[in-house]
């Protein structure tokens, strides 16, 4: 009780909370006024940034999302051609001591690892994109395959994708070097909320994937209670990011014939 009463302070002091406290003041004031020409555009921000940052639909939305694949049973795992791990887990860095920061979806990397060094299968592929510096573009899967060189003998091949465009560029080269290989059973690891349309891209390319899920967002996949209105939560601003980015990645990939 002690230590809730000493943190809503600091709660109450945030920036993102003290910027929604100041703006439903206003709106009250300019209600109570009457002021409605006055009120109609802080009152449609304050309902916005409300139900973004202040209920559980953002949680909702993209528990939707990650619930599409479960997790495979072991026997799923059986005899895998590969590993494909996409990218959006971490950025390179030249002052980290392992040369990359670790990100939002750095979840996938380390399943990926894991399950590689446990022996799933005997190949792993690293996806992901490039980050310019000084005039050079770095590879996020580069930097990943630069590390695990570190460590030898891994026990399985690593190949990285080099710098790709978009998820369809990396299907697209997945696509390739499976039928050179002639890989018929592809595990791909990627966010639970980007699955569906991760999938999707690879049949369209005539790449049979086995889903492998992974970094769930939403409040209803993690530990926890689910409360339904709170105060600001800057975490849930990245939570309707990740289901809005996948919103229109899906509407702009079937626009584009892609999936």
């Amino acid at each position: 009780m002690m230590n809730t009463l000493l943190r809503l302070p600091l709660r109450l002091l945030d920036p993102l909370t003290l910027v929604w406290l100041l703006l439903t003041i206003w709106v009250i004031r300019v209600a109570w006024l009457r002021l409605w020409r006055w009120a109609l555009l802080p009152m449609a921000a304050w309902l916005v940034l409300t139900v973004i940052t202040c209920t559980a639909l953002p949680s909702w939305l993209i528990a939707r999302l990650e619930n599409t694949y479960a997790m495979p049973s072991p026997e799923a795992f059986s005899q895998a051609d590969v590993i494909v791990c996409l990218g959006g887990g971490i950025e390179p860095s030249h002052t980290e001591p392992l040369g990359f920061h670790l990100v939002r979806g750095a979840d996938r990397v380390a399943t990926a690892i894991g399950m590689s060094v446990s022996g799933v299968a005997p190949v792993l592929v690293l996806g992901g994109g490039g980050y310019e510096h000084e005039g050079q573009l770095i590879s996020e899967a580069d930097a990943i395959a630069a590390q695990l060189a570190n460590f030898s003998p891994l026990g399985f091949e690593v190949i990285s994708l080099g710098i790709c465009a978009h998820t369809r560029d990396e299907a697209t080269k997945v696509a390739e070097l499976a039928q050179k290989r002639g890989w018929k059973k592809v595990l791909l690891v990627t966010s639970a909320s980007h699955l569906p349309r991760s999938v999707a891209i690879f049949k369209k390319l005539g790449v049979t994937v086995v889903p492998v899920p992974c970094h769930y967002l939403s409040s209803y996949n993690r530990l926890g209670t689910v409360d339904w209105f709170h105060l600001p939560n800057r975490g849930a601003l990245d939570v309707f990011d990740s289901w809005f980015h996948e919103f229109i990645g899906t509407w702009v990939y079937q626009w584009r014939g892609w999936i």
